[in-house]
């Protein structure tokens, strides 16, 4: 329960009260539940659906995300604008990861949100919206997988070194595991065939990241997070429309 209570504390605006002293082995015995904190989200995701009798789709996608944007705080959109402005920016290693540590956000960071954002709101519309309560797991299993494959790129403590150093291919099998259960009750086949594709582009992903900085950062893990769940809406809609 400890580690319940850190993951929703650490990755969700979700009011509940952690009446413990951090303790970092709370954190790495939380890596497994970190899907579970994906389906959280996501069934708050998907609230506005309920209305989609009444209300346009356009509307219940925008909500939705607002509602993402706002229980997330924006962290792992954050890590998205920060890989945008550091990997894409041609330069090497260690300016990379200096760009990233940089508190500013940069052209290529503000290009990003913006593309992701509209990405989203587009390919919501065309949807089943029951796919909403998935996409959150779908990121975070992503993310599992992609820090199990690589090291932690910088020197130094971190909670994004804890997280990285910690997932094993038993946070593997769990992640994935949890993440197959769910597309089989929620959208399959669909679901399920989009949730591979996604994992395999979330590894190609990574490999790239890797040839450019080494391993991956708590910002890389937020970029694969969001990328991963752009992915999915993507793979979503196209096996939607050919099935």
């Amino acid at each position: 329960m400890k580690s319940l209570l850190l993951m929703i504390t650490f990755f969700t605006r979700i009011p509940v009260k952690y009446n413990y002293d951090y303790d970092e082995k709370d954190l790495i015995n939380g890596i497994k539940l970190f899907p579970v904190i994906g389906l959280i989200v996501g069934f708050i995701m998907y609230i506005p659906a309920f209305f989609k009798d009444i209300v346009h789709a356009p509307v219940i996608a925008l909500l939705s995300w607002i509602i993402y944007i706002w229980i997330t705080g924006g962290l792992h959109i954050d890590g998205l604008a920060d890989t945008f402005d550091g990997v894409f920016s041609n330069r090497d290693r260690e300016r990379i990861l200096e760009i990233m540590r940089d508190s500013r956000i940069g052209t290529f960071g503000v290009i990003g949100i913006i593309m992701i954002l509209i990405w989203n709101l587009v390919f919501t519309c065309y949807i089943d919206f029951k796919l909403l309560i998935m996409l959150p797991v779908v990121g975070r299993s992503a993310a599992i997988l992609s820090a199990s494959n690589n090291k932690y790129a910088r020197k130094g403590q971190g909670m994004g070194k804890a997280f990285i150093e910690n997932c094993r291919k038993k946070e593997v099998v769990i992640s994935t595991t949890f993440a197959i259960i769910l597309s089989l009750l929620v959208g399959y086949p669909i679901s399920t065939i989009a949730l591979f594709s996604t994992l395999a582009v979330a590894i190609l992903i990574s490999k790239y990241i890797n040839n450019k900085i080494g391993g991956n950062t708590g910002d890389t893990i937020g970029f694969i997070i969001e990328i991963s769940q752009s992915v999915f809406i993507l793979f979503a809609y196209l096996l939607g429309r050919l099935m």
